[in-house]
This record gives C-alpha cells, sequence and structure tokens, in this order.
C-alpha cells in the first residue's frame, strides 16, 4: 500500500497556521529566492498541499506582504539592539556591519525587504519601510542631526550600506578586501556627519 508524501518520513506534516506557513516561507526565501516562492513550492516543503495554506492565507500576495512585513520588523529589532548603549562611530559601525551580515545570511529574506519602494503603493509598509530609518535616526541625534537633516543622512546611510551589500553579494566585489573597503565607507559617512 502506498503512502502519502512526508516532510520528514514516518511522520505527519506539522499543524499548519499563519505563523508557521510564514516561518517556513522566510526559510524558503533564503534557500531558493523571492521569485521561487509560490504557495505551490512552499506546500511541497511543508509537505502538504496547495490548497491547504489558503486556509491560512488568502493569496500568494498575502503571503509576501505578511514576510515583507517581518522581515522589516526583524531589521528594526536588530537594529535598535545593535545600537543599544552605543553613540556616533560606534553606533554607525554596528548598525552597519549587523545590517551587512544580516543580508548575506538572510539573502532572500533581504531581497524581500527590498522588493517595495518607500513610496510604494501599501502605506502600511511603506510606513514600516520609513520606520527602519528611525534607529538610525535616533543614533545621528547624537552627531547632532535632528529633523529632515537626520532623515536625508539615514537614507545616504542605507543607500550606502545597500549599494554595497549588493555589489558584494553579485560578485562584483570579487578579489577585494570588502571588509576593509566596508569598514572604510562607513567611516568616511561617520566622518561627514560629525562634519555637519
Amino acid at each position: 500500500m502506498a503512502t502519502q508524501p512526508s516532510s520528514t518520513p514516518g511522520r505527519r506534516p506539522a499543524r499548519l497556521s499563519r505563523d508557521s506557513i510564514v516561518n517556513a516561507a522566510l526559510t524558503f526565501l533564503d534557500r531558493e529566492g523571492w521569485d521561487a516562492l509560490t504557495i505551490n513550492a512552499l506546500a511541497t516543503q511543508l509537505g502538504t498541499k496547495g490548497p491547504s495554506l489558503y486556509n491560512h492565507v488568502h493569496s500568494l500576495e498575502d503571503l509576501r506582504r505578511t514576510v515583507r512585513m517581518r522581515v522589516v520588523g526583524d531589521i528594526i529589532e536588530m537594529l535598535n539592539t545593535v545600537a543599544q548603549g552605543r553613540t556616533r562611530d560606534d553606533a554607525v559601525m554596528a548598525m552597519a556591519s549587523s545590517y551587512r551580515s544580516y543580508a548575506h545570511h538572510h539573502p532572500g529574506r533581504y531581497s524581500a525587504f527590498t522588493r517595495m519602494p518607500l513610496g510604494g503603493d501599501d502605506p502600511e509598509f511603506t510606513e514600516a519601510t520609513r520606520a527602519t530609518a528611525a534607529p538610525v535616526i535616533d543614533v545621528l541625534a547624537s552627531y547632532g542631526l535632528e529633523g529632515d537633516s537626520a532623515f536625508y543622512a539615514a537614507l545616504e546611510f542605507w543607500s550606502a550600506m545597500h549599494g554595497f551589500v549588493l555589489l558584494e553579494m553579485t560578485g562584483a566585489m570579487h578579489g577585494i578586501d570588502t571588509d576593509a573597503v566596508f569598514t572604510d565607507m562607513m567611516m568616511r559617512l561617520a566622518a561627514g556627519m560629525e562634519r555637519r
């Protein structure tokens, strides 16, 4: 008699919930990438069929949006944690290093984070992505920056990190001491904040 396929031989698939599906999607993203994330592909990973996921997520877009929101929340928490008790150059380097590490350890999640622009069609996601600037703005206050100056500096900070990470992840910096270049870049940014 044939047995039903399962993600682990001899065991039934784990009970599904919205959280378990989102967690599985996060793992899937880092292994397979954003474009590979479909309801059926994720269901296969979970040892079930696509229609059973629709009891917990409304659509693929609902799943992807929820994943993006979770990633944004994780990045905000990470930045707040590493910046706690730090100021100025020490805080800038800690945040930049953690951001870079997150992108390399979670490439699929990082891709999800950067999929929608700051001024996209989803107001809640737009607000959440803007909130990722808050930990950086708090650190920039230790340089005396505030208001629009702090917000623009936070965008510059993110742009530099994001651009560098993308160049690294696409192999454009092969053969270069990227750690040294990254540290130098961030210290130049910090020096610019100091001069402001």
